[in-house]
């Protein structure tokens, strides 16, 4: 086309826009009909920031040779404009053209003439596109409906969660009309860097030029006035900046679209109150096939977006949009800046910036930093502390058909406490405002702050909520005592579990490494790895969880001394409604510590990481976690402390020196139907985990407490002065562990239980052949000890010899 101008003089100034315009939108049009088909519409593939390289320019163009090399084929008899195939190319050749034609300075005034037309048929197509994408999906039967239309709230944290799928639409048009742009912008910086190429290579064009360097430059200037205006358009539609967002305090949501009646009591949302609204949201009309085209920006975002998504204009859609706008802006500042270096343009003058419209991310970050980050901040503080202010702040909140269910052994899906699910809403914005904004800016540090403050606020309260369940309780003493009891219970195999369930495999790592999962003083965590250290090299897991399971015991010795005096009176427990709080408490602050720290990771090179800004909330999201830990082992110790105190009793029970029938201890059945009730009392409460964290090791506890009950009746102690045990004695032993066995296995039998089959089995089996013991006469007690040596304590077989039992009279000396 452009040789036949050059040959013939065909051709006008109108026609040299058009197709010059005409491959521009080409270009932009396949750019973004390639991302909108992704599907995602997530940050824009922007193409900007490209300059050509200066080996191109200085080479020779061959109008001819080369127009007819990068001419797409087939181009010239099918459409009336001539496609190329190469862009940089085809520039070069219109300039070369327009050289030899004498008419290289219209280029400007015609480009500038037609600029905002041409832009406007951009926006134009890409209406045209999303309308005709929404259709498809609609026709399907997959039409998207706003998900606030659908559920009745959850304040500004349900509003942002709606956003991600609801604003899909308005993100993917968004994105494909950035590229669009972004793809223009490109190529008249290419088009202006090649002419200003050309001129200043030219003596005779310098001459006609009072700055070669800034050629084109008003065209640019423009063209991004008006995309500016544009994409500002767009957003001023999306984000309804006069209007403030609906706040939801405690459950009660106020002022969205419900008119004063239907609040309280009334508040069913049946009957909604309009006249809060704008015309323009009220009066929307779902734009048709044919008008779609000629919509303003402002027109189609009301008209078809918001109308086929049933959602309304809210400044909070702000934070949806600004990672894309800065990424735009960034690049498109990079190429003009790469422009005016790469051709000597004099980036001080004052006609470079002249008559600069106010670029869409500014407008973006004013209405975040002035209207958005103060809603949201005081929505943050407000709403926690409106939660923490009510009576049922951290109590459990029980599901009705949670026992209706077919299978009771299912994992058990347990709501977080009100306190917590407030924090972990009423922050979300906050925090997903902290990855949108720039880091180190005026808006990041007072958003950090305010949620410290949050944060903090809700520790408080936790705190003290943690002192009163466990103030006087034996559980707490003894994680409190100053002793390693608390780090050695971090080295078991169910710790481990725990951490994995609530903070993947990296936490469960670093617990399985001896360290724990919560913040320990140097010289703790220290002792953790070298204990972890001393049975690591060379021990089986099995080896391994014995060990620990003997390092915890020896911090219970006190708790083994069945007979001392006053034994049990200070063993205070948890009755079933303070397991219930404590399980509740461990689950909601383990849960929300978990998302909160999902929250605050950094999206980079696939590892999590906090910056300098944020390293003080993250110790406050730490605390939290120790919290939950705390509360969690003080579950577990409490729940031993339960079963060791009513074991305690077999050992004085009247059914061990029976003569005329076997029959259990009646502890042994008490603690059976308490295993049973407390595993669903913390299964409701806690859920699946935190119960199965409480009730872990028992396997190994119970087994424990019934040899320790054989050799207090060794030692002469506990039964009625100078009875002997019988044989019903000694198979009352036998059954109590064996129906412990089966009550235990059934209180442990829910999805995803720490129950550990081999040690359950070890410990059982030893404690039936200790308890065997008994009934043995001295010959078959010194064979048993001569080929078993090995299989308990020389204090264990002392106590042996020495018992009088019913087939034997007691002989420490036979042991010899």
């Amino acid at each position: 086309h452009y040789v036949g101008a050059a040959g013939g003089g065909v051709g006008g100034d109108d026609s040299d826009a058009d197709s010059v315009f005409s491959d521009m939108e080409e270009d932009a049009s396949s750019a973004a009909g390639s991302r909108g088909k992704g599907g995602k519409g997530g940050g824009p593939a922007f193409v900007g920031g490209r300059t050509i390289p200066r080996t191109i320019l200085d080479s020779e163009v061959d109008l001819e040779a080369d127009e007819l090399r990068c001419l797409e084929e087939g181009s010239v008899s099918d459409r009336p404009i001539p496609q190329y195939a190469d862009p940089v190319l085809a520039l070069r050749i219109l300039t070369e053209a327009l050289v030899r034609l004498g008419r290289l300075e219209d280029m400007e005034r015609v480009l500038s003439d037609n600029v905002e037309r041409e832009l406007r048929r951009i926006v134009q197509t890409e209406q045209a596109r999303t309308f005709a994408r929404m259709e498809r999906r609609r026709n399907a039967g997959g039409g998207r409906r706003g998900l606030g239309a659908m559920e009745g709230g959850g304040g500004m944290m349900g509003q942002l969660a709606e956003s991600e799928e609801a604003m899909r639409d308005f993100r993917v048009h968004l994105s494909n009309l950035l590229v669009a742009f972004g793809s223009v912008v490109l190529r008249l910086s290419h088009l202006a860097q090649i002419v200003r190429h050309r001129i200043m290579t030219d003596p005779q064009l310098m001459g006609r030029y009072a700055d070669p360097s800034s050629a084109l430059h008003s065209v640019l200037q423009t063209a991004d006035g008006i995309i500016q205006r544009e994409v500002k358009s767009f957003l001023e539609a999306c984000l309804n900046e006069n209007e403030a967002d609906a706040f939801m305090y405690d459950g009660i949501e106020e002022g969205r679209g419900v008119s004063s009646h239907e609040r309280g009591i009334f508040s069913l949302g049946i009957i909604t109150d309009t006249s809060n609204k704008k015309d323009s949201r009220s009066a929307t009309t779902i734009a048709s096939r044919a008008n779609i085209m000629e919509l303003t920006s402002d027109k189609f975002v009301a008209n078809v977006l918001f109308a086929r998504t049933n959602l309304i204009p809210q400044v909070r859609h702000a934070l949806t949009f600004r990672r894309s706008v800065a990424m735009w802006s960034s690049e498109s500042k990079d190429l003009k800046a790469e422009l005016a270096n790469v051709t000597g343009e004099d980036i001080s003058s004052p006609s470079y910036n002249s008559g600069v419209e106010e670029r869409a991310i500014d407008y973006l970050d004013s209405v975040i930093q002035r209207t958005l980050l103060p809603m949201l901040q005081e929505e943050a503080v407000n709403g926690t502390i409106s939660a923490l202010e009510r009576d049922d702040a951290f109590e459990p909140r029980i599901d009705p058909a949670m026992y209706a269910r077919a299978a009771n052994s299912k994992n058990v899906e347990v709501e977080m406490c009100v306190a917590c699910q407030a924090l972990y809403r009423y922050t979300g914005p906050l925090f997903s405002a902290l990855h949108r904004l720039p880091k180190g800016g005026e808006m990041y540090s007072p958003l950090v702050a305010v949620l410290e403050h949050a944060v903090l606020t809700f520790n408080s309260r936790v705190k003290q909520r943690v002192g009163q369940i466990c103030r006087g309780k034996k559980a707490a003493a003894l994680l409190d005592a100053k002793t390693s009891f608390s780090e050695d219970i971090e080295l078991r195999k169910s710790f481990t579990q725990l951490m994995q369930a609530y903070f993947g495999e990296d936490e469960a790592t670093a617990a399985a490494l001896g360290g724990g999962a919560v913040a320990l003083s140097p010289d703790a965590a220290s002792s953790g790895k070298s204990k972890k250290n001393d049975f690591d090299a060379t021990a089986t897991d099995y080896e391994r969880e014995r060990a620990a399971f003997n390092m915890e015991v020896t911090h219970l010795s006190p708790l083994l001394d069945f007979t001392s005096k006053n034994y049990g009176q200070n063993l205070d427990i948890c009755n079933d409604d303070e397991l219930g709080r404590a399980a509740c408490l461990a689950n909601s602050l383990l849960k929300v510590a978990s998302l909160l720290e999902g929250r605050l990771r950094t999206r980079s090179s696939g590892r999590d990481k906090t910056g300098g800004a944020t390293r003080n909330l993250l110790k406050s999201i730490k605390t939290i976690k120790e919290h939950g830990v705390r509360m969690a082992k003080f579950c577990r110790v409490d729940m031993l402390i339960q079963t060791v105190k009513r074991m305690s009793k077999i050992c004085i029970s009247s059914t061990l020196t029976a003569k005329d029938a076997v029959r259990l201890p009646s502890c042994v059945n008490d603690l059976g139907e308490h295993l049973t009730s407390a595993s669903d009392v913390i299964r409701e409460a806690g859920g699946n985990t935190i119960a199965a964290y409480s009730l872990s090791s028992l396997e190994q506890y119970i087994p424990l407490f019934i040899m320790q009950t054989v050799r207090i009746i060794a030692q002469g102690k506990g039964l009625k002065s100078k009875a002997i045990i019988t044989l019903n004695g000694v198979e009352a032993l036998d059954r109590s562990g064996s129906v412990l066995y089966r009550d235990l296995k059934g209180a442990t039998s829910f999805e995803n239980s720490f129950w550990d089959d081999e040690l359950a089995a070890e410990s059982f089996e030893r404690s039936a052949s200790f308890i065997a013991l008994i009934e043995l006469d001295m010959e078959e007690l010194i064979s048993y000890c001569k080929n078993n040596r090995g299989e308990f304590s020389d204090n264990d077989f002392q106590l042996m010899f020495a018992l009088d039992g019913p087939r034997r009279r007691g002989d420490i000396k036979a042991m010899k």
